[in-house]
């Protein structure tokens, strides 16, 4: 779960107007609270952008293990048809390690799914009280009449552009991290097998081309001879 959950439960499920009442100085409680909100939401923000990135980065990473698995399928009835078992086995072996690879990656998909949604919803709340808590400071301000609408203006200005900014530094960014490499351990198995469905392919058109050239050329038809009599 994303590292900021207990704050964000605690600024969700704030009373206001207990708040308010407890509080010596209504507004400024108010304004920092805005504040506490707005920095929750670009901070939940940023784990919802990293979270997308990681699940596309783990469909990739599954389809690419399916896509081994078969693959490697492939190369163990090419090993066995020219009498490799050991070989068939290797590759038998690579499959079940991208299985395991496959269903890891399912699981982290499935995790990652529930993490979104649920940041999702909670940037729909905070959002939801971040409007509540500013309407509330207007009112406060108001009635104090220790603030005029255009330093309230000014103020809000000044966190709108500031998170239009993170925004779009957000969308340029490209996060470095990457997956650690594949194992390399079944490259020779993968290689010779690889050789050898290179031989069964050249194997086959040579048998195709030896049965187009096989075909006898039919003889030419011979003219019957003419029977003549000889003198007596």
């Amino acid at each position: 779960m994303f590292r900021i959950a207990i704050q964000v439960k605690e600024l969700i499920s704030s009373n206001l107007t207990h708040a308010m009442d407890s509080a010596s100085n209504p507004a400024k409680m108010l304004g920092q609270l805005q504040r506490e909100v707005e920095e929750a939401i670009i901070g939940l923000q940023g784990e919802l952008t990293q979270a997308e990135r990681r699940l596309e980065r783990a469909k990739a990473k599954l389809n690419e293990a399916e896509l081994r698995g078969a693959d490697w399928t492939d190369k163990a009835k090419i090993a066995m048809d020219n009498d490799r078992e050991d070989l068939a086995r290797s590759a038998l072996l690579a499959r079940e390690e991208c299985k395991d690879a496959a269903e890891a990656k399912r699981e982290e998909i499935a995790g990652l799914k529930d993490d979104i949604r649920e940041m999702t919803q909670a940037i729909r709340d905070l959002e939801a009280k971040h409007t509540e808590t500013r309407s509330r400071l207007a009112d406060q301000r108001a009635a104090d009449g220790g603030s005029s609408s255009a330093g309230c203006s000014s103020a809000a200005s000044r966190t709108d552009r500031r998170m239009d900014h993170i925004s779009r530094l957000e969308k340029r960014t490209e996060f470095a991290t990457q997956d650690s490499a594949t194992s390399r351990g079944h490259a020779a198995t993968e290689r010779e097998i690889e050789e050898m469905r290179r031989d069964r392919k050249i194997n086959e058109e040579l048998e195709s081309l030896r049965g187009n050239d096989a075909k006898p050329a039919k003889p030419a038809a011979r003219k019957p001879r003419k029977k003549t009599n000889k003198a007596a």
